[in-house]
């Protein structure tokens, strides 16, 4: 009956979701497991109900991530339910990049009860500890069980989280002991949800009074009071990691503070910044690497973390001026080089705090600086080398690649581009046309963990949606195709064959046989990749030249789902092509 241990598992399983589901979380993850299986049937029946999203995964790294890709693209809370011992450190590569990159992912663990901890009990471990240095709480029910606790009890935790994603965005860890049986009669089924349905959790979120990071008015006068709004500088746009609910304030700050400075922008693929942006500079990144032109100016306006780029660090590292680092609601130290004043309330709180301390002259709308209008020259001069340098009757590379896909794929449809060398390729070569359209590139932790359950979990809000990535990145993540109606998502998959890691040819080929870099870092793998598309019931097409590569981006886009496009790269003419082209652009 309703008093049974089984049955109050259920129940209080059944009220806590319903009181996440209340919070904001909106797609739950969930993989198999028996000690989760109250969990499991407490979320089946919320989804039955139209209360949530729900999908299955057989592996929790991938659930993890494909999560990850959810809350990146809706700004939701997601959630991951998963059984107890290794499934949980299953959870850790998504846990640190939800860290890094400021996601609010809830992973919801089942557990043995405390009674059988330490004593060999089967699939019982210390998961408590799992995932603690990378999340921003670790919360647990009572250690005995799940059925011992009231609904007042649920609530706190659930506020607990709550709290938390709105103070911290990140990732939350929730374990949850449960006690035997796991497993409801229908009967008593019935009757718990007859319960639940007349006595729904009324849930009331609960915020504590924030304690407060802010500065004072006193403080803020301090700390930013040479910043000149006269002077020449330069604005640099790293990567967005805030909420899309968030991001027209952010453009909106961005653009009052271009208009108040009259200062040049350099940004990031991934910065989540309009293409209309005034002072917006085209290939700074190669402006930077050529040094042709001088950067000289007082100050520096640095907002969100770094860009993948040596240059631009190397530029920071031998700026000789005053540098400001704007965070968005980040409460952590994002300045690895430890050279600027930081400001974590965001651009637009930031700029409501300058006019509160600045005077009528200062805030007057500026016309773009002599340095803005240098860079702009500069950075037009080397896309007319690039365009003449690219054409789509060339071998396929990777730089021309990230040239020229910006301009084939319809402009308002997000891309996704995979960490290591494509990001960086196209950073160097896109010249800003990723900016016509949302871009997300998970590069919190940079690594290539996750990458085709991330772009899953991206177009199941935003679709359709390119993935841009290298072989061994698809690879390291094909089990994403295992969660649940993944190869019916519209998702179009550009992958660059490049036979392992390429963006360690660049590094350290030189003083290392073709052997040993292929033993060592490269890592090449001979696939078939035609029947490893066939086994996952995914269309597949091989790009040899650049008509036929825009021919397949139509073809996959008529299909309106899951395709996989493959081009491969020849590294000798890679190298050469990339020489070449930076030869022109220093010469001219």
């Amino acid at each position: 009956m309703a008093s049974s241990t089984g049955s109050i598992n259920f129940l209080r399983s059944l009220q806590l979701l319903y009181s996440l589901n209340k919070i904001g979380a909106t797609h739950f993850i969930l993989c198999p497991g028996s000690r989760s299986a109250p969990l499991a049937m407490a979320a089946g029946e919320l989804y039955r109900k139209g209360f949530i999203e729900l999908f299955n995964s057989i592996d929790e790294r991938s659930a993890g991530f494909h999560a990850l890709g959810i809350t990146a693209a809706s700004g939701n809370i997601s959630i991951v339910i998963t059984t107890s011992g290794t499934a949980v450190a299953n959870l850790l590569p998504s846990a640190v990049e939800a860290d890094k990159s400021c996601k609010t992912v809830l992973f919801v663990t089942a557990d043995r009860p405390s009674r059988l901890k330490n004593c060999g009990a089967n699939q019982t471990v210390q998961q408590e500890s799992f995932l603690g240095c990378v999340c921003r709480k670790f919360i647990t029910t009572n250690p005995k069980g799940l059925h011992l606790m009231n609904e007042q009890e649920v609530d706190v935790i659930v506020n607990s989280a709550y709290r938390t994603f709105s103070f911290l965005p990140g990732p939350v860890h929730l374990n949850i002991p449960f006690e035997k049986p796991l497993d409801i009669t229908l009967e008593n089924k019935k009757l718990i949800l007859n319960l639940f349905e007349k006595n729904k959790p009324k849930f009331e979120k609960k915020l504590l009074k924030k304690i407060s990071h802010s500065y004072q008015e006193s403080d803020f006068k301090k700390n930013f009071e040479n910043f000149n709004l006269l002077e020449s500088g330069i604005i640099i746009v790293g990567p967005y990691y805030g909420s899309p609910k968030d991001l027209n304030e952010y453009k909106r700050g961005l653009k009052q503070i271009q208009q108040l400075t009259g200062w040049p922008v350099f940004a990031d693929p991934i910065s989540g910044i309009d293409f209309d942006l005034s002072g917006l500079i085209e290939n700074w990144e190669i402006i930077l690497s050529t040094k042709q032109l001088k950067l000289q100016c007082a100050q520096l306006l640095r907002i969100g973390p770094m860009s993948t780029s040596n240059d631009l660090e190397k530029f920071l590292e031998d700026f000789k001026g005053t540098q400001y680092l704007i965070k968005e609601k980040d409460y952590r130290n994002l300045d690895p080089l430890n050279n600027s004043t930081q400001y974590e309330f965001g651009i637009q709180r930031f700029v409501e705090d300058l006019i509160k301390h600045k005077t009528h002259k200062d805030l007057l709308a500026k016309d773009l600086t002599p340095l803005a209008k240098r860079l702009i020259r500069e950075g037009k001069r080397i896309s007319t080398v690039l365009d003449d340098s690219f054409s789509i009757e060339q071998k396929i590379t990777e730089c021309l690649l990230a040239h020229f896909i910006p301009n084939v794929w319809p402009i308002n449809y997000p891309i996704m581009i995979s960490a290591s060398s494509p990001i960086r390729d196209w950073l160097t070569f896109s010249s800003n046309k990723t900016l016509t359209r949302r871009c997300f590139s998970f590069r919190g932790a940079s690594g290539i963990d996750g990458t085709l359950s991330l772009a899953l979990g991206l177009v199941r809000i935003d679709a359709p949606l390119l993935l841009v990535t290298g072989d061994l990145a698809f690879l390291h993540d094909i089990n994403g195709w295992l969660i649940e109606n993944s190869k019916n998502l519209n998702l179009t998959i550009l992958i660059i064959d490049n036979m392992g890691g390429n963006i360690f040819n660049g590094l350290y080929k030189k003083n290392l046989t073709k052997e040993q870099l292929e033993k060592l870092f490269t890592m090449p793998k001979k696939i078939s990749w035609d029947k490893l598309a066939d086994t996952y019931s995914i269309p597949y097409r091989v790009a040899s030249n650049f008509k036929k590569l825009k021919e397949d981006i139509e073809w996959s886009l008529s299909m309106q789902k899951s395709t996989i496009v493959r081009v491969e790269i020849d590294l000798e003419y890679e190298l050469d092509v990339r020489c070449s082209i930076l030869n022109r652009i220093n010469k001219n």
